[in-house]
């Protein structure tokens, strides 16, 4: 798929909090790191040093707990203590023995919706909250250039379509699966959502599109022409709209509002690198609407 990437964007990836810790922030402080987050839709909080259960209280006390748990049978051996903890997950190739890198079903471009589709009350475009934090990086990726990941802002996508092209969208829904591989079924959890949604805060339009497993109303009975939809329609939206692609340094926590953008991580050598990211996912409960 063609696009242009750069590394400024006037509103993804802004720098919140210059010199604060996420350890030791007021009430106050969180409320405005969240209205940075709804305005600008990636936000970036540098030099942190968080184990991964304190990354999880902060989430707590700035979005509320979401449930969302993922829980381990007991410590894995191999990894240090400090980066597991219930509902945090480790990206990359945390572990000296092995070079097996956790999270490549991400290098493709997708909204993440990991509990939506299975979660009942929940809208696709839920204010859905993911924090990566980013504890060793790779010196480069497989393109030869910075460890980065891209963000594209569907706010912006949605505008820069033709004013025919939105209309026709705007009559459209998909049906959203679980993320990674699921066979269609009567016990596979899905969802209908519009393409064109309108965020639960800002009120703007944009579009929610989730992952190339999502099929368009009408199509479940031609999954490859759905993937078909999908794709032609995000290769439109890569053509008018550039994607934001942050580089990363060590102790970067990297937020973004997932009703708001879509992202894709970028393949490295995990056998010359190493990569260490925590995540950790939520549903704001405190956001009055």
């Amino acid at each position: 798929m063609q696009q242009h990437t750069f590394k400024q964007h006037p509103r993804l990836g802004t720098e919140v909090l210059q010199g604060g810790n996420l350890r030791e922030l007021t009430n106050q402080q969180r409320q405005e790191f969240k209205q940075s987050l709804w305005e600008n839709g990636v936000i970036v909080v540098r030099n942190q040093n968080m184990t991964a259960s304190q990354l999880q209280e902060f989430t707590n006390h700035t979005f509320g707990e979401s449930g969302f748990k993922y829980l381990p049978k007991s410590l894995d051996p191999d990894i240090h203590p400090d980066l597991q903890s219930p509902g945090v997950s480790i990206l990359g190739n945390p572990k000296e023995s092995s070079p097996e890198i956790i999270g490549q079903f991400a290098w493709q471009w997708h909204h993440d919706k990991d509990h939506l589709p299975r979660t009942d009350g929940l809208d696709m475009n839920s204010l859905y909250v993911v924090m990566l934090y980013g504890m060793e990086i790779p010196v480069q990726g497989l393109d030869g250039k910075p460890h980065t990941t891209e963000f594209i802002d569907m706010v912006e996508a949605y505008q820069n379509l033709e004013p025919g092209y939105r209309r026709q969208l705007e009559q459209m829904s998909m049906y959203h699966l679980p993320p990674r591989t699921y066979k269609l079924g009567s016990d596979v959890p899905m969802k209908k959502h519009p393409i064109v949604s309108t965020h639960k805060v800002t009120g703007h339009k944009g579009l929610y599109l989730g992952s190339d497993t999502s099929i368009a109303v009408g199509m479940e009975d031609d999954l490859s022409l759905a993937k078909q939809f999908w794709q032609e329609l995000f290769q439109r939206i890569l053509e008018c709209t550039p994607v934001y692609a942050h580089v990363w340094q060590p102790g970067d926590l990297v937020v973004w509002d997932n009703s708001q953008v879509m992202h894709a991580g970028i393949p490295y050598d995990g056998s010359k690198y190493k990569r260490v990211a925590l995540r950790v996912a939520a549903v704001d409960k405190t956001q009055i609407v």
